[in-house]
């Protein structure tokens, strides 16, 4: 069968298209930043897999139309994944508002360790793998699952690993009671859900950092302890493992200082991450950059980033343009906005455009400086190093 990927550009996307490669499948891609968008790339092919946010944000795609009118079946690359890829796979699903990329990543690694060769399909970089997948010849396939979209109702798990719930997308959900019905299906289509790392929280030390990182791993202990995996193994594997990219990784140094990458985006993620770097880095200066990720994450989570804002244990916050990513902005809020709503001194906008020769100016040796978001901050950070 021949699949097409329309949005292989996204972190998801690639993987599933790398490991429906491997399995078999005859598969082409394209993006809006690769190769663009044409009616003759839909020519000869038996499904279209797209990125769901198409739909919303796309609907005269002219890939998506050309489907449409040639009858190709058209479905979410997580559909793809879920009905094809998984087919008489152990499929362990994770899935949470935070961690989920990172249990993800420990599982997998953990099931390497253990010899059962699994497929793993996550949405960052893990590096000894040096991509976002893990291709296997074992029956195991560990993916992250994003409750976004309901897109983790493709999977039906044998183990379903729930790190935790808040609010969060409010562009798909109306509120928490809609989340926590949608992880409720989640839960009830699993054969097997591992959700509450007590009582057995690790007590053996880890290579990152955080209190949320033993939580994660606390996690992935009980999915290696339930396939069988020797103790011992489980923990080497846990204690060895280093993290991924974007979550708390060191860039390199600046003028001798410090420069970090996180994916952090909601305001949980950035009071736990500036938590820990505070830990890790006592007495130090550390700066935040922060790109705020959507305008209806903002909007509608505008109290809680305040509020953690006001309360973060570090020196300078940076608040920058918000990254649009599947939205068009309407007005509502914008960054200025809510760093004049934190009213304090070391916390202020400044435009991408301006914020590189800022940092440039006033970074002084041994200060920690973070660039955190879900866009396209990373950039902004790789800019200032290299």
């Amino acid at each position: 069968m021949k699949v097409h990927f329309l949005g292989i550009g996204g972190s998801g996307a690639s993987a599933a298209a790398a490991i429906a490669k491997a399995q078999g499948f005859k598969v082409s891609g394209c993006d809006k930043e690769l190769k663009g968008h044409s009616p003759q790339h839909i020519k000869k092919i038996d499904i279209l897999a797209v990125t769901p946010a198409i739909f919303s944000l796309d609907p005269q795609n002219p890939e998506l139309l050309e489907a449409q009118k040639l009858g190709i079946p058209i479905m979410t690359w997580q559909e793809f994944m879920g009905k094809y890829l998984q087919k008489n796979k152990f499929v362990i699903a994770v899935a949470g508002t935070h961690g989920k990329t990172t249990t993800t990543a420990m599982i997998g690694k953990l099931l390497e360790d253990g010899g059962l060769d699994p497929t793993v399909e996550l949405g960052a970089e893990v590096s000894k793998w040096k991509a976002n997948f893990r291709i296997g010849q074992g029956k195991y396939f560990v993916c992250e699952a994003d409750e976004y979209n309901d897109n983790f109702l493709n999977f039906k798990p044998d183990i379903a690993v729930v790190t935790n719930m808040e609010m969060d997308h409010p562009e798909y959900f109306k509120d928490f009671a809609a989340v926590k019905k949608s992880f409720a299906k989640f839960k009830s289509q699993s054969k097997k859900v591992i959700d509450k790392p007590n009582p057995k929280l690790i007590n053996f030390p880890l290579q990152v950092p955080g209190n949320f990182n033993i939580l994660n791993a606390s996690l992935a202990y009980q999915v290696g302890l339930f396939l069988g995996i020797d103790k011992k193994i489980v923990e080497e594997s846990l204690s060895t493992y280093q993290g991924i990219g974007r979550r708390f990784e060191y860039l390199g140094d600046f003028q001798r200082a410090k420069v970090y990458s996180d994916f952090g985006h909601h305001p949980t993620e950035i009071k736990v991450t500036m938590e820990a770097a505070r830990q890790k880095f006592s007495g130090q200066c550390i700066w935040l950059i922060f790109e705020p990720h959507m305008f209806t994450r903002t909007y509608h989570l505008f109290n809680d980033f305040v509020k953690v804002f006001k309360n973060l244990p570090i020196d300078k916050i940076i608040i920058t343009d918000i990254y649009q990513s599947r939205e068009v902005d309407k007005g509502l809020i914008n960054s200025r906005q809510l760093a004049s709503a934190v009213n304090k001194k070391n916390t202020f906008y400044i435009s991408k455009k301006e914020l590189l020769k800022k940092l440039k100016n006033e970074l002084e040796e041994s200060d920690v400086v973070f660039f955190m978001g879900a866009g396209e901050i990373d950039k902004l950070a790789r800019e200032l190093l290299f």
